[in-house]
């Protein structure tokens, strides 16, 4: 698949990532995904508003995997300011270093892109209700912007399809895809999880291939739908 056709020359398709939870593997799906588009000659950027980290922690910070994957800077991904160095939600953070969280509509500002793209991904904090400005959490930043997609990076083991619920059903005035990361199509608990999601009516992709096509379709039904 390549490119959508004259998108690069319009406002691009805006992906807004959430996760479950803590750890789910946000960064890692969205920078993973980033260089599959990029391989099917998609223009792709990506922006993390703010980010917290355990400054003990060995391996790069999310915005540097990010960076890595999409070609930019990890100072435009994420800007020095909006960094912290202590392993809290970023408000918290922030108030640990005695230095102030944007707020969210200053980190909506920040999510803007101004190179002709196809595609921009928006990367949260946490889970969908984490707290990732001074005065919200990821949902609402996701109302703020208005993203053509939101992805929900979610577990594929038993308890899955709770968490999976709890996070998509706040979401349902948006285009939604999940991700079950970590999916071992070996194992019985993750294709009952797949299956019943999908009964759902929810967008499910089990590997990164199959989440690239799911962008792939939203954003021509984007184009197709726009005057």
């Amino acid at each position: 698949m390549s490119s959508p056709a004259g998108s690069v020359s319009s406002r691009p398709f805006v992906v807004f990532v959430t996760g479950t939870g803590t750890e789910i593997g946000k960064t890692w799906a969205t920078a993973a995904l980033a260089r599959i588009l990029i391989e099917r000659g998609w223009s792709v950027a990506a922006c993390k508003p703010v980010q917290s980290y355990d400054p003990d922690e060995t391996g790069p910070v999310d915005a540097a995997v990010l960076a890595a994957a999409t070609g930019q800077d990890p100072d435009q991904i994420c800007p020095p300011e909006r960094c912290y160095p202590v392993p809290l939600a970023p408000p918290m953070a922030a108030r640990q270093l005695d230095r102030t969280c944007p707020t969210i509509d200053e980190l909506a500002e920040n999510c803007r892109f101004t190179a002709p793209l196809d595609l921009a991904f928006i990367e949260g904090v946490g889970g969908l209700y984490s707290p990732i400005a001074a005065d919200g959490h990821n949902l609402d930043l996701i109302e703020r912007i208005g993203p053509d997609l939101v992805i929900v990076v979610a577990s594929a083991i038993l308890g899955g399809i709770h968490d999976t619920m709890a996070c998509t059903l706040p979401l349902s005035a948006y285009r939604r895809a999940v991700l079950l990361n970590r999916f071992d199509p070996g194992t019985e608990i993750g294709a009952l999880n797949a299956a019943w999601l999908r009964d759902t009516g929810l967008a499910v992709a089990t590997d990164m291939a199959e989440l690239a096509d799911i962008v792939d379709t939203s954003s021509r039904d984007r184009s197709s739908n726009q005057p």
